[in-house]
């Protein structure tokens, strides 16, 4: 199997403890309980296969609308929990020369925040979903709002330009369902002239059900890391019909202890 080249994760769930797009709207609203339970509900029927992207965030979209960008940025850096091994992990593949992409479907505001914490060097990409917020009745550009996102991590927390700017209450889809992550993935390895036999992904859902079993079949590695038990049994049964040309890997049931570093230990045979 070729040495591998580029490793695509999932964010939620997976990097993550928390499902961020729920998350966030617990802690923007937490005197309006019923969008919490109403976007706890809809992303679980997602993330169990039950319901589609397009259907979820038409759900899930609206119940965002008023949430503060000061919010979504003070969020992605005080309550988001990374799994243990994070950094030790994303260090690691830029020690090895192995890009990096954050490939999910949770909101372009939590990545850019992410980014900014860590540092931009250890993310080649990511492949997400958009977020729309707006200021006085306009539309913000992504760029304004990831330089916004990056002075707000950077300290630049006074201005109040964080409190004017909020979600409007729609999402841009950039991942369209649970086949989308390969197809975008293999999208950004033929650009870069990276076999698919050298690509890993990353997942804990069926919202990674596609990922997980495309990359494998053809010829990459797919990871079932921090897992629950329908994406377990899907993978299963592909393993069990001998449709991979690639492998399928089981890294640790859900839990609070994960840690990504066991990955690392997974991969060393296919690391330089």
């Amino acid at each position: 199997m070729t040495e591998i080249q580029l490793v695509s994760s999932d964010l939620n769930g997976t990097l993550v403890h928390q499902h961020t797009m729920t998350d966030m709207i617990r802690i923007a609203f937490p005197h309006e309980p019923e969008r919490f339970e109403k976007a706890k509900d809809v992303f679980a029927q997602q993330t169990a296969g039950m319901l589609s992207m397009e259907k979820t965030f038409a759900i899930a979209g609206p119940l965002t609308r008023g949430l503060r960008l000061r919010i979504a940025a003070e969020y992605a850096l005080s309550e988001m929990r990374f799994l243990d091994g994070f950094e030790d992990f994303i260090r690691m593949l830029r020690r090895k020369n192995i890009r990096f992409v954050i490939n999910s479907t949770g909101y372009s505001i939590t990545t850019e925040a992410i980014k900014a914490r860590y540092g931009s060097k250890y993310f080649y990409d990511v492949i997400c979903n958009r977020l729309i917020f707006g200021r006085q009745g306009k539309i913000l550009e992504e760029k304004e709002i990831s330089e916004l996102v990056t002075k707000y991590v950077h300290g630049e927390k006074n201005d109040t330009i964080y409190d004017e700017i909020s979600a409007v209450g729609t999402v841009e889809l950039g991942i369209q369902n649970e086949n989308e992550k390969a197809r975008l993935l293999f999208n950004l390895s033929d650009r870069l002239n990276i076999p698919r036999t050298a690509l890993v992904h990353i997942g804990d859902t069926m919202g990674d059900s596609g990922g997980i079993s495309e990359v494998a079949a053809h010829g990459g590695i797919g990871i079932a890391f921090n897992y629950n038990h329908a994406l377990k049994n899907y993978l299963e049964n592909i393993i069990a019909d001998a449709r991979t040309a690639g492998r399928i890997i089981f890294i640790e049931p859900k839990s609070e202890h994960s840690d990504i570093r066991r990955i690392s230990v997974a991969l060393s045979s296919f690391l330089r």
